[in-house]
């Protein structure tokens, strides 16, 4: 073969594998650390903090003692800064997000350590003092903070979050 022909033919092979057809790695669909400053939490469903508790849980779309949480999916924990004498009705209402904390060693539901992302609230009526924490329990495969598809997954049709960019 004479050099040109092969120049040629390693040029044709060049320009094929320059065509091939590369697949795009999917992005994260919903990375961690994702809920700005703005972004609205709105209570669809009354709910009631027993006396003596100052939160309640959700995991899997549903209410849940801490006794009841699985140690494998992302919860989340929705209260008051601490416990009252007398149980507490929280009516339907939208939460302004006010800040949000990462916390990589916080204190979990049963005393575990985990990664937390805590969701700073205030009411429309003005009232601060709610929170939103969400993580992983220390028994999930990887410690990382959760995502904003996890924490829909935890709270189901009782919240509604409708991010700020």
């Amino acid at each position: 073969m004479t050099r040109s022909k092969v120049a040629l033919l390693l040029l044709g092979v060049f320009a094929l594998a320059a065509c091939r057809h590369h697949p795009k790695q999917a992005p994260l669909a919903d990375p961690p650390q994702d809920v700005a400053s703005g972004s609205v939490l709105t209570l669809n469903k009354a709910l009631s903090i027993p006396a003596g508790s100052a939160s309640v849980h959700f995991q899997d779309t549903q209410m849940v003692s801490v006794g009841a949480l699985r140690p494998s999916d992302a919860y989340c924990m929705f209260g008051l800064a601490g416990p009252a004498n007398a149980a507490r009705v929280v009516s339907p209402q939208a939460f302004t997000v006010t800040g949000v904390d990462y916390d990589e060693g916080a204190a979990g539901s049963a005393g575990e350590v985990v990664t937390a992302t805590r969701i700073n609230l205030q009411s429309g009526q003005g009232t601060k003092g709610y929170s939103m924490t969400c993580m992983l329990p220390s028994a999930a495969a990887t410690p990382r903070f959760v995502t904003v598809g996890e924490i829909n997954g935890a709270l189901g049709d009782f919240f509604t979050l409708k991010r700020v960019y």
